[in-house]
């Protein structure tokens, strides 16, 4: 029995070298831990249970707390490193799109890179408290106006309100439980000092949408969704489900965004018909439209025979529009038709309630959560198929519903429809869990 564990003892010396606290490995494997403890609400949210819900914003915070452990440079860039690839990977996939799959390796580095040095210039303040500070300040640094690296995300599970409020008592309990100057008994009672003020005691009650409403998800991937063969096919679709709302007395139907992959302002046939079919329901559809040689992506709004056309404002980096060195990228990379900006608040009323207009990116947008209290949004994930993109928008959108005390409406191409409203108080969703149980 013996010999079965002694055989090992030939390899300790290198596993002890592996392991040394001071070697690059160790904190290259501890920065890695670091960015998947902060990066676990992403990947628990495909599996959400009352336990995963309770422990994720703890696990976030003691992810906090070994970065903040890893008293070196590369500590700190690798934490980065990784947190923008856990976070951020899917990104490179739309490259399969524009024939560029070749680049996928290079764009995953190259994002990791980018938040590995921002990570890293944190590193450089002088104090922990100071470093943690501009960690949580990246929130506010957008990288070609890309803000999905938002901290807010930690709290839209468990006992933390969902606000910065949580999120920055969450940061503090972190820098307290490592703080190594304080007495154990001090450092406990700080840590449930910040606990109660950073958890949540109210239930937000938003506005609804006073419709009976169909949201509509489709899945044409996105190789077929703009072949012009397809085009009647998908377009036929939409008018058969719009007349299966008709006959199930629905007063709204949403389809996703681009659900007409062409100019939809320039087929008088097509916009004819939606008017017609929308004095018995109220279409809510994206397209594409075209004006003064401007192409926008946009939402349009078929009510009691009448047509409003919303354009997208807030376009996505080097999808819809190339915020740098257009030339380069158009003769070597991508080129695309660059879209055109609408307004960067597009409102319309439904049944007298102010209904606020958002295309896919701009549902992640604080902006427009300031303003709204119903917000209506039109997607096409199927960019990223099989990837977390679609749980990361998710999330970020929760995040902004509940800080902002808003509801969301949100149909999808690929996935995945939600109706999207402030955060259920957990300990309210653990007595409906009991009651439920107790009625079985």
């Amino acid at each position: 029995m013996k010999s079965k564990y002694f055989r090992f003892l030939p390899f300790l010396p290198l596993f002890f070298k592996f392991i040394n606290s001071n070697s690059t490995t160790f904190k290259i494997i501890k920065a890695f831990f670091s960015a998947l403890l902060l990066s676990n609400f992403i990947y628990f949210s495909f599996f959400e249970n009352l336990f995963v819900e309770f422990i994720s914003p703890f696990l976030s915070i003691y992810g906090l707390v070994l970065l903040l452990r890893n008293k070196s440079k590369i500590g700190y860039f690798y934490t980065g490193f990784f947190i923008g690839i856990l976070w951020f990977w899917w990104i490179s996939l739309s490259s399969i799109y524009f024939n560029l799959a070749y680049l996928i390796p290079l764009e995953i580095l190259l994002i990791g890179i980018i938040y590995g040095i921002l990570f890293l210039l944190c590193f450089f303040l002088k104090y922990d408290f100071l470093r943690l500070c501009a960690i949580f300040m990246l929130s506010f640094i957008h990288p070609f106006g890309f803000d999905w690296l938002n901290w807010g995300v930690l709290s839209v599970y468990g006992i933390f309100d969902t606000s910065y409020q949580g999120v920055i008592a969450m940061f503090l309990i972190a820098y307290f439980y490592y703080e190594k100057y304080i007495s154990r008994y001090y450092k406990m009672a700080i840590i449930l000092i910040l606990i109660l003020i950073g958890a949540q005691y109210n239930q937000k009650q938003p506005q609804t949408l006073d419709l009976d409403y169909k949201l509509v998800q489709t899945n044409i991937s996105q190789d077929q969704k703009f072949i012009q063969e397809n085009l009647q096919t998908h377009s036929e679709y939409i008018f058969e489900e719009i007349k299966k709302a008709i006959k199930e007395k629905k007063e709204l139907i949403v389809f996703p965004e681009t659900a007409f992959a062409f100019s939809l302002n320039k087929t008088p046939n097509y916009l004819q018909a939606l008017k017609e079919l929308s004095k018995q329901i109220i279409i809510v559809t994206g397209a594409i439209s075209t004006k003064s040689n401007h192409l926008y992506n946009s939402t349009y709004v078929f009510n009691n025979g009448k047509i409003e056309i919303f354009n997208k404002h807030y376009l996505v980096p080097f999808g819809e529009e190339i915020p740098i060195f257009k030339n380069f990228f158009k003769k070597y990379l991508l080129n695309i038709d660059e879209f055109s900006k609408g307004k960067e608040l597009n409102q319309y009323t439904l049944n007298n309630q102010i209904i606020t207009n958002a295309i896919c990116f701009e549902a992640t947008k604080e902006k427009l959560y300031k303003d709204s209290k119903i917000i209506i949004a039109l997607s096409n994930n199927a960019w990223f198929n099989f990837s977390s993109e679609y749980k990361l928008q998710n999330l970020l959108m929760r995040f902004y519903a509940s800080s902002y005390n808003v509801s969301i409406y949100h149909t999808t191409n690929g996935k995945e429809n939600a109706v999207i409203k402030p955060k259920e108080m957990l300990i309210l969703k653990i007595k409906e869990k009991i009651l439920k149980k107790n009625e079985a």
